[in-house]
């Protein structure tokens, strides 16, 4: 039996001082602390030693971690990257194409960087209800929506999940890019390229994390919770998603997927098996089992279930 810790990161800079001090990231020092301690307690691995474990049945090293980073951040070429080779670590990273190649904002960063600029979750909420009623979505459907979605988890509350999962898939696609893209004006008030140049890795950093050593891997193409689109979306949105690793000299053989939000279904792991794929990253909480989990779906723990 094979255990394998695989860390997901997303936000790492030196926060309190940041433009944004109150969206949902790791400090800076924070993140060094954390590299102490699970370079003191864990064997930090590579991506290949992990594709060569599912594929081949190497052994991994006792107490096996492996760093894994979503999103194509330009935190992770400016604070993660240097860490790491400082370090002389490994670490796995997963940008979505249209982040990098079209400089679109993905919604999930629009949505955390409204919710990190509102001072008031209850009012954003009535004004995502606002929005909808002008759509003619009515009172008695956002009622049956707050009961399903708004479910609080370990780090959302109610309002915080029900504003989040209205504006990721719950809402038609054009209405919830309308209304996002409203609120995001009002709250953060700047341009989407102004801000994607500021968040997003280029594609020369891209590349030079390929050049220094670094895994780059699958998160999609345009970051959809695949489960909620068609078996034909989900193929061309995988393929374009490696048709940017071919650009930024990452393998298109043996690779690796990172599910965006965790979402996928059975046509994703079919998808996966066809385009030659060799591990799925998830977002279960939990370690994973070499030895008896699917390779497609592997669980991954949080920064936030590990000292800081």
């Amino acid at each position: 039996m094979t255990d394998l810790t695989i860390v997901m990161y997303h936000y790492v800079r030196p926060l309190s001082a940041s433009e944004f001090p109150n969206i949902k990231g790791l400090e800076l020092k924070g993140f060094e602390r954390q590299l102490d301690f699970l370079e003191e307690n864990y064997s930090i691995v590579t991506t290949k030693q992990v594709i060569d474990a599912v594929i081949e049945g190497k052994t991994l090293p006792v107490n096996a971690c492996w760093l894994t980073f979503d999103d194509g951040y330009k935190d992770h070429f400016k604070y993660v990257l240097p860490e790491l080779l400082k370090r002389n670590l490994h670490g796995g990273f997963f940008p979505p194409r249209v982040a990098i190649e079209e400089n679109k904002v993905i919604d999930v960063n629009s949505i955390q960087h409204i919710l990190s600029c509102a001072s008031d979750v209850k009012v954003l909420r009535d004004k995502l209800n606002e929005a909808c009623l002008s759509y003619n979505i009515s009172t008695d459907i956002l009622n049956s929506y707050y009961k399903e979605y708004g479910m609080p988890n370990r780090f959302d509350d109610a309002d915080t999940i029900y504003i989040k999962r209205l504006l990721q898939h719950v809402l038609p696609e054009d209405i919830r890019n309308s209304i996002t893209s409203k609120l995001f004006k009002e709250y953060v008030g700047i341009s989407d390229l102004e801000f994607s140049n500021k968040l997003y890795m280029n594609l020369y950093e891209v590349r030079q994390l390929v050049n220094s050593g670094m895994y780059v891997g699958s998160h999609g193409s345009s970051h959809y919770w695949l489960n909620k689109i068609s078996l034909e979306k989900q193929r061309y949105d995988i393929k374009r998603s490696l048709e940017f690793l071919e650009e930024v000299g990452s393998p298109t053989k043996q690779w690796v997927m990172c599910y965006p939000y965790g979402s996928y279904n059975d046509d994703t792991l079919s998808l996966l098996r066809e385009l030659g794929a060799a591990v799925g990253i998830t977002t279960e909480v939990r370690k994973a089992i070499i030895s008896k989990d699917n390779p497609f779906t592997l669980p991954r723990m949080d920064t936030n279930d590990f000292p800081q």
